[in-house]
């Protein structure tokens, strides 16, 4: 897998997701040190000229820290329900994040139906469009209280996919609990590797050495995350998968350090 320069200067739109095991503290609350670290790297993107839009999970993880619940939700009413309890914390923690650098930031809730609607597809474009127009982050979650495959499955990693072409953005980060993507996962005495570049002639060894795993609180595993790489790719983008809680995480990907599991774009890139 041969290495590649990362030159992400031409891109201006970003999306990043951000996934539960990133944002979350152990006993599932949101973090809110790591949320203030996280909006001053978007803050300082935005004075470099880029436009960033967050994918954020966390909405299950911080409604069981509100409820008290010891145990994960198991039937789906009541991961709904844990849900619309803890969305409005995680918001109040990105607000209060952004507010300090003087940010607004706004709530946008879908489900892959909205997506599904050329009207509403338009619509939900126009108005990205529109909050980036006037200097607003965009933070984007599902809307679990009507919507079921995040629930069960991605953890919003299929949804930052659709984000991304949504946008027509020109990179996707997808931020994680891991270095990156890892070969020899699972291998004894120090046998894994970050992957540093993935490009098309890859992607076969790629799916098939992957091992999957989501943390405590999260539900997406790697699989996702490289699946919705690849959505990124197939339309010319880039992605990087890495770990969230690296320092300056954000501004060091999209300086071009090697940092976490670059995917190349097959072709002319968007964004």
């Amino acid at each position: 897998m041969k290495a590649r320069t990362r030159d992400f200067n031409d891109i201006t739109r970003i999306v990043v997701k951000i996934g539960t095991s990133t944002l979350t503290k152990k006993n599932g609350d949101v973090d809110a040190v790591w949320a203030r670290q996280l909006a001053r790297q978007v803050v300082a993107l935005k004075k470099a000229g880029k436009e960033v839009i967050l994918v954020s999970s966390g909405a299950i993880g911080a409604g069981r820290f509100v409820l008290d619940l010891g145990q994960r939700p198991r039937s789906l009413a009541e991961k709904q329900a844990v849900a619309a309890v803890g969305q409005p914390r995680l918001m109040r923690v990105y607000k209060d994040a952004f507010r300090r650098l003087d940010t607004p930031v706004a709530q946008l809730l879908l489900t892959y139906d909205d997506l599904d609607s050329r009207l509403r597809y338009r619509n939900a474009a126009n108005t990205l469009n529109t909050l980036l127009a006037m200097g607003v982050v965009p933070i984007i979650n599902e809307n679990d209280t009507v919507a079921v495959e995040e629930i069960k499955f991605g953890d919003n990693d299929y949804l930052s996919a659709l984000v991304f072409e949504l946008s027509n953005a020109g990179l996707l980060i997808l931020l994680t609990d891991v270095d990156g993507v890892l070969e020899n996962a699972g291998a004894r005495n120090g046998g894994e590797r970050v992957i540093s570049t993935v490009s098309r002639e890859d992607w076969a060894k790629v799916q098939l050495g992957v091992k999957d795993g989501t943390g405590e609180h999260g539900t997406g595993g790697m699989k996702s995350k490289i699946q919705a790489a690849r959505a990124a790719v197939e339309r010319g983008g880039c992605a990087v998968i890495a770990r969230g809680k690296e320092k300056r995480i954000l501004e060091r990907i999209v300086a071009g350090e090697a940092v976490g599991t670059y995917f190349a774009a097959w072709g002319g890139r968007a964004g």
